[in-house]
């Protein structure tokens, strides 16, 4: 008995020392440089590791034991450790798998034999920064792609993308499905494709935007990688707004009642100047921007996936969560995301294939009110800075029951910015979006047909929104200093209320396809056809009490039962069915062809025009594949050519049903009796022969690679022409019809643009470079404008007609600075204002007589700049620099030719009883007190200040119009990836640590107003009224296990 103990004892540590076999070595490439995330696994298990950034691995495993050795674009190498303890493997490059592949309409191709112009954003260039809207991660990386981030706003940056400069957005889609992928988590995303022109068609009547195919993360065979990434961001504005202080508030009172009335004492002295500047009791002001403001607001971000995989089934799997805070001090509009994502590929036999993806996000918007930003700005621009900002401790208000806050000087007597900005003062809004999307895919290889298979995709797409808004009654004092009393001057919120609204969407998107892909000798033949539908239904459901009999339980039943309302909806909104046809052609390795056709039916249109039909040809070259080319010189060059038509089923105000006549409800209210009487009436004229808008594209391009492959570069030239441009009809209807037009195929329009890119590679020593420059220029003309009236008179035409003119212009007054002194204005030749320029003051704007008839009228009018808020031209330019475990990667953005229009009260002091801001200050025509018609101020460049409005100063002109260009570093990230043996007891295979910023320094033109508006920021809006653009920093972690 004790031999058979001894023996098992024995067996079992021989055993152990076999399983604990150790093997270290590295995995290398043909040039003897090490692969990271090469997958080493023990044959017939799920056992295994992967190489660290250099390459470099260990493993335990049996003596005797066989390892798969594999890397994607490598041949895979099965080796016999054979008692080795050091295993130093060199892989072999694969020639087929090594071409790179670019994923395009419902499928992928290798990029050497795509006829089209597509561009793409691989993995490791989505992970730099880390940012909460994915939509900004493709500034400046692609020519042609501008994107224009109109806010900072948590869970709402509202960015701009455009493609060629096309005035309308892009389709895009997410594996397929289309959907808004800006708040797809960035690290579940594989590739994003841009496709630009013929490779577009195959989407056909959404496709006249271009097309962005976002395509997530997929499971690859080998041993499990489990990787986790967390980062901690913080974000300031780029730019801001900046008001006077309260000294200077005072100062420009006096000088406006001195240029209105010839009064400066008539509000204030100048011994109030003296005090506030000063700031003694009493006249201590309040600086309501830094009450309002705390920069450095918090983000955090993680991400925890798992991907590995055998050769029948692989796996993707993550989990997210995003917490963005706002840089209000109340950190009340916060923006969380949790996410969670699995994609599973299943091989079920040698014929048979299923896929299954599921998705899951949750996005959180807590804010004080829905609308609360825009009242924040308005209820800013107009807060005093002679007031204080909060009420003085330690002394209670007459109601301390109700929040209460303090006096901001508005005429209304209700504004409060930091009471707008709380959630404690003002009241909720709770936004919760449960997204879930699931696919379910079936592919079939028919045996005995070589080359041909059968799918079936099934996509569900369902969005549940529920939003949920209390108010909250508060009360604004003002307090007097010496007799300690307060004084009501308004209440916010004056009846309670409660509202609970729910909203839940569902789209379906089935598929059916078969493809076929052989080889005849020199002839490769692939063909595509499928058939899809799209099926959208919603409801809608929403009440609201007010008046509640606490405020403690914001409930829908605490509220009045007098006092409620309740409203809802449901239908289907949306139909589409299609069938799709390409083929791709490629003969002796080197002629490429192409053609797709579409049929898109929709239920947007009358039954006669339902259907779309949409072609597409396209030819490629690949000159270099020619006998004349010589192997020897390691060249790649190819041309290639394309003609698509496309449509656009979401034009210009369709709405549906057009074609129909129709009716609606709405209350007449009748003067004198002071009641509102409900009626009919007709939504207008219907238009029967509706139709689709029809985008003919144009394209040439020219791809080369040069210096064995270091430099590659890629040329383009477009043209599109926009036909059955929908709009109204106003040349050919009469305007006294007396009923509203219908939409109508009118109007045409082409635009046309060059787009260059290039990617230079080169090592020296232990140094890796990379750059990526793009240029891309692209320009819109109208062709066609039947939707304005038909003009005669030349300067009619010339101003307000738009056919032949370039479509980014902008009409207006030119003019020549301001009025110095009134002398000026007495011997000035020409009539600004048509009462002899009486009306006139020093300070005001002087414009140009251009017709030279001594009086400034409409005529006067000339192109002053650009009309759009998206760039003719833009630029970028990516730049990579690796040193041994250390890495640099910079991203840079810039445009030009676009304007910013300043408006509002950041053109006009004391417009609507706005606050003067810090540069109208510094820069206005200041009178001097003894004699206010001749200025003292040697930097005046601006109007004077004035508590009118002025007709002369508001004429839409180029004084107040910026033609902008800016460059900028969108995003600049530093690494270091710390040496494997560092954690390796942790099991830990990679560890990278990282600083990153986005938005990190700007070069623009902007002048006096740089430091107030950001170049990106959207001239559609008041300058004044939006959450500015971010600046962030960010230090991270990324760890493989």
């Amino acid at each position: 008995m004790k031999k058979f103990y001894f023996f098992a004892l024995l067996l079992m540590q021989l055993s152990s020392y076999a399983q604990n076999h150790l093997i270290q070595g590295v995995v290398s490439d043909e040039n003897d440089e090490g692969l990271p995330g090469a997958t080493i696994i023990i044959k017939g298990t799920t056992i295994g590791t992967v190489t660290d950034i250099n390459g470099e691995f260990s493993l335990e495993a049996f003596p005797d034991t066989l390892i798969i050795v594999s890397y994607s674009g490598y041949e895979r190498q099965e080796i016999s450790i054979n008692n080795q303890t050091i295993l130093n493997v060199k892989l072999t490059p694969d020639v087929e798998t090594l071409k790179e592949v670019v994923v395009v309409g419902y499928g992928a191709q290798e990029k050497i034999n795509i006829t089209g112009s597509v561009a793409t954003i691989k993995q490791e260039e989505l992970v730099t920064v880390p940012v909460a809207n994915t939509s900004n991660l493709i500034a400046g990386k692609v020519p042609g792609v501008m994107t224009r981030q109109n806010s900072g706003l948590p869970g709402g940056e509202n960015t701009q993308i455009r493609i060629r400069g096309f005035s309308q957005a892009p389709l895009v889609l997410v594996d397929g499905v289309q959907m808004d992928f800006s708040r797809v988590d960035q690290n579940d995303i594989a590739s994003i494709s841009v496709l630009k022109d013929a490779s577009a068609a195959v989407y056909g009547a959404r496709a006249g935007n271009g097309v962005i195919l976002v395509t997530t993360k997929r499971g690859e065979e080998g041993a499990p990688k489990i990787s986790f990434n967390s980062s901690f961001t913080s974000q300031s504005a780029t730019s801001f707004l900046k008001h006077v202080t309260p000294s200077q508030y005072v100062e420009l009172i006096r000088e406006a009642n001195l240029n209105d009335f010839s009064d400066a004492d008539a509000t204030f002295t100048e011994e109030d100047v003296r005090s506030y500047e000063e700031g003694i009791e009493g006249f201590e002001g309040g600086n309501w921007i830094d009450a309002l403001i705390k920069n450095n607001a918090p983000m955090q971000q993680y991400n925890l996936n798992i991907s590995g995989g055998t050769d029948n089934v692989k796996y993707f799997s993550s989990f997210g969560y995003v917490d963005q805070e706002s840089f209000f001090r109340s950190r009340d509009f916060d923006y969380k995301r949790y996410n969670i994502r699995s994609n599973i590929d299943i091989k079920l036999n040698e014929n048979l294939s299923l896929g299954v993806d599921m998705s899951y996000r949750q996005d959180i918007r807590e804010r004080p009110s829905k609308n609360a930003l825009s009242d924040i700005w308005i209820d800013l621009s107009t807060a005093q800075p002679i007031y204080p900002t909060s009420l003085p401790d330690g002394i209670a208000p007459p109601d301390p029951s109700k929040p209460f806050v303090s006096y901001s000087g508005s005429t209304t007597g209700n504004r409060n910015p930091i009471a707008r900005s709380s959630r404690n003062i003002f009241g909720t809004y709770d936004r919760f979006d449960n997204t879930f999307r699931s696919k379910i895919g079936l592919s079939y290889k028919i045996p005995g047909v070589n080359g041909l298979e059968l799918g079936a995709n099934m996509n569900i797409q369902v969005l549940d929104r529920s939003e949920k808004s209390f108010r909250n009654p508060y009360n604004v004092y003002r307090y007097s200093q010496p007799d300690q009393t307060f004084t009501l001057e308004g209440v916010g919120n004056g009846i309670s209320s409660i509202s609970d609204s729910q909203f839940r969407r569902t789209m379906l998107y089935p598929l059916l396809s078969a493809k076929y892909d052989r080889n005849f000798g020199s002839h490769d033949l692939k063909v595509l056809v499928l058939a899809e539908q799209t099926r959208r239904s919603y409801s809608r459901f929403n009440a609201t009490r007010k008046n509640l009999f606490t405020t403690s339980i914001p409930e829908l039943f605490i509220g009045s039962e007098n006092e409620q309302t309740n409203d809802g909806s449901s239908g289907s909104d949306m139909g589409r069915k299609s069938m799709v046809a390409r083929i791709n052609y490629k003969f002796k390795d080197r002629y490429l062809f192409e053609s797709t056709f579409r049929a898109d039916g929709n239920v947007l249109f009358a039954p006669d025009n339902r259907w779309g039909y949409f072609p597409s040809f396209s030819l490629g070259w690949i000159a270099s594949e020619e006998p004349f080319f010589s192997d020897s010189e390691n060249i790649s060059l190819k041309l290639r050519a394309s003609y698509s038509q496309m449509g656009n089923d979401s034009a210009n105000g369709i709405r549906g049903f057009d074609y129909l006549a129709g009716y609606q409800s709405q209350n007449i209210y009748l003067f004198g009796q002071n009641i509102s009487n409900n009626t009919i009436r007709t939504l207008g004229e219907v238009n029967p022969f509706l139709s689709w808008e029809v985008i003919s594209m144009y394209n040439l391009g020219l791809e080369g690679t040069f210096l064995q492959g270091r430099l590659q570069v890629e040329l383009d030239y477009f043209y599109r022409k926009r036909e059955n441009i929908l709009s109204n009809d106003q040349k050919s209807v009469s305007r006294e019809g007396g009923f509203n037009l219908p939409l109508t195929n009118i109007n045409v329009s082409d635009d046309r643009g060059i787009e260059l890119s290039a990617i230079f590679q080169q090592n020296l020593g232990d140094f890796r470079i990379s750059l990526a420059p793009n240029f891309a220029i692209g320009k819109e003309k109208f062709v066609v404008r039947n939707d304005l009236e038909k003009f005669i008179d030349p300067d009619y035409i010339r101003i307000y007609g738009r056919e032949g003119q370039w479509v980014n212009r902008r009409f207006g007054y030119l003019s020549d600075g301001i009025f110095m002194s009134q002398d000026e204005i007495n011997n000035h030749p020409t009539i600004q204002d048509g009462n002899g320029n009486l009306t006139l003051r020093p300070g005001d704007i002087k414009y140009i007589d251009l017709d030279n008839n001594d009086t400034i009228n409409f005529r006067d009018q000339d192109v002053i700049g650009y009309a759009s808020n998206m760039p003719e031209i833009t630029y970028g330019m990516g730049v990579n620099i690796k040193y041994k475990n250390l890495q640099l990667s910079t991203g840079f953005q810039g445009a030009s030719k676009f304007s910013i229009y300043i408006n509002g009260p950041a053109a006009n002091m004391f417009n609507n009883g706005s606050i003067p801001l810090a540069y109208q200050y510094r820069y206005a025509w200041q009178p001097h007190p003894d004699n206010p018609n001749v200025n003292i101020n040697p930097e005046a460049m601006l109007p004077s200040a004035s508590l009118s409005s002025s007709t002369n100063n508001s004429k839409v002109s180029d004084f107040w119009l910026r033609d902008v260009r800016y460059l900028r570093i969108k995003n600049i990230n530093l690494s270091y990836n710390i040496p494997e043996k560092t954690f390796k007891k942790i099991g830990l295979k990679s560890t990278q640590v990282y600083v990153s910023s986005e938005n990190l320094a700007s070069w623009t033109n902007l002048g006096i107003y740089k430091n107030t508006f950001d170049p990106e920021f959207d001239p559609g809006t008041q300058a004044t009224r939006r959450y500015p653009i971010t600046r962030s920093y960010t230090v991270g972690l990324r760890v493989l296990f």
